[in-house]
């Protein structure tokens, strides 16, 4: 059955708007999420969240989601209500952290928080988190998991498949070492990285952030040495180092210079390298719950540890190592069992993984939001922003014209979001479809650079 593509522009219940920061980690979930949208009869626009954010007046008002309540989004967040739109939010951030007062001291402003009608978190354990600081908030916090895990599930991770075979055509047997060591190896280098806590009330606990700032070197150093002990260790395999989107990746890449089995790659969603790769290790990192979830073991590498900066979650769903030679065992084990075509080790998880994220089984995740969404009234709202003088429009134009941003600026948000096009955003609607039988009703347009519209036909 077709379904009804909605073209009033005053109608929001209809329309959501998905903006993606950081491509690798965020497309394939939020396309997902669209594709289960279209088939509810929502137009999602789903694009790069500078260029969504500058065309959205363009586009009608609906509902936004973003991807935090940081205070870094008040001054949008208050742009984007008085042009009529509805706000929402998930933490892409919020599956591990330190504790409760880190994380409102990071990623929970009051005000933004308080301009959001709807708020989706993980699971239980992080709706207390946020309950805990604002009880009044419970009608609109809601623990509905995260599209990104939806992507893990037996019924999707099929998505992936041409990807993974491409890979171990390309790089043969793989070991993955997947980094986490932003603060100090910060892409747009140590100056920046000294300054990234500046707009956040953490910056007042200084002995923590100092002390996080060391663990995070520590951390770093002990991993540069492990890539070495098993470039050595492992001759058959190709050593791939991930590191996460915000790092550098030239240090990663000097270990490895002039070497043929060394690889450094931020490209492509981290599932493929997971799902490929015969044994992977992390840091305190998503990738260590990802890969527990796909039944393929991770070792969590703690060289270096603390009762402070440690993750929990992400060392309950690994296999440990606290030595190079700990560390060379277990990765040996789950290699020989790949090459015996036995089962790989698990580890024995010792915290109950549904309290920190939930749909893990049942209606998905992604389900669960646009249940939620339409559970509510949300009526249409009146633009009230209001209108630039023309002086002070030609003043702005004027100054995008001469303005000359920071190179480094421009570096990092294109490797953090290189860009999409609609062919590309089709071919992975089309591997969702052909894994789940499913969005076959879906039509996929441009709406702009790196913007699309998925809607029903």
């Amino acid at each position: 059955m077709n379904l009804h593509v909605p073209q009033n522009k005053e109608d929001p219940m209809n329309r959501i708007f998905l903006p993606i920061e950081i491509k690798v980690r965020e497309f394939h979930s939020k396309l997902l999420f669209a594709l289960f949208a279209a088939e509810r009869g929502f137009e999602t626009v789903l694009g790069g969240q500078l260029e969504l954010i500058d065309r959205m007046p363009r586009l009608g008002n609906g509902i936004y989601i973003d991807k935090s309540t940081a205070i870094t989004k008040r001054e949008w967040f208050k742009k984007c209500r008085q042009m009529g739109n509805y706000v929402a939010a998930w933490d892409e951030e919020g599956l591990l952290y330190l504790d409760d007062e880190v994380y409102h001291a990071t990623r929970m402003d009051p005000e933004s928080f308080g301009m959001t009608d709807l708020f989706f978190t993980w699971g239980p354990h992080h709706t207390r988190t946020i309950l805990a600081k604002y009880p009044d908030a419970a009608d609109r916090v809601v623990p509905v998991g995260n599209p990104r895990m939806d992507l893990l599930r037996p019924e999707f991770i099929g998505y992936c498949d041409d990807r993974v075979a491409e890979l171990r055509r390309k790089h043969g047997r793989m070991i993955l070492i997947n980094t986490n060591f932003a603060s100090y190896n910060y892409a747009k280098g140590p100056e920046a990285a000294a300054k990234l806590n500046d707009p956040y009330p953490i910056k007042s606990m200084r002995a923590l952030t100092e002390g996080w700032a060391q663990f995070q070197k520590e951390g770093f150093e002990s991993f540069a040495a492990a890539a070495q002990a098993i470039y050595d260790a492992f001759p058959d395999h190709t050593v791939v180092i991930r590191p996460c989107p915000s790092e550098a990746s030239g240090p990663w890449r000097q270990l490895f210079d002039g070497k043929e089995r060394g690889l450094v790659s931020k490209e492509g969603n981290v599932i493929d390298w997971i799902h490929a790769a015969e044994a992977s290790m992390q840091f305190n990192c998503t990738t260590g719950v990802e890969a527990y979830l796909m039944g393929s073991p991770s070792v969590a590498y703690r060289r270096v540890r603390s009762p402070v900066y440690d993750t929990p979650l992400s060392i309950a769903c690994s296999l440990e190592a606290f030595t190079v030679e700990e560390l060379l065992a277990q990765l040996r084990r789950i290699v020989d069992a790949v090459a015996g075509g036995k089962p790989r080790p698990r580890p024995m998880s010792t915290i109950a993984v549904g309290d920190y994220m939930a749909a893990l089984d049942g209606a998905t995740s992604c389900e669960r939001i646009l249940a939620e969404i339409q559970r509510r009234d949300f009526s249409p709202r009146p633009y009230a922003l209001p209108a630039l003088p023309l002086i002070k429009r030609i003043w702005r134009a004027w100054l995008r014209v001469v303005r000359r941003p920071d190179p480094l600026d421009i570096q990092y948000y294109r490797e953090k979001f290189p860009g999409f096009s609609v062919e590309e955003a089709r071919e992975v609607a089309l591997a969702f479809s052909r894994a789940t039988g499913r969005f076959k009703n879906v039509r996929i347009v441009g709406a702009g650079r790196n913007i699309i519209r998925v809607c029903p036909i």
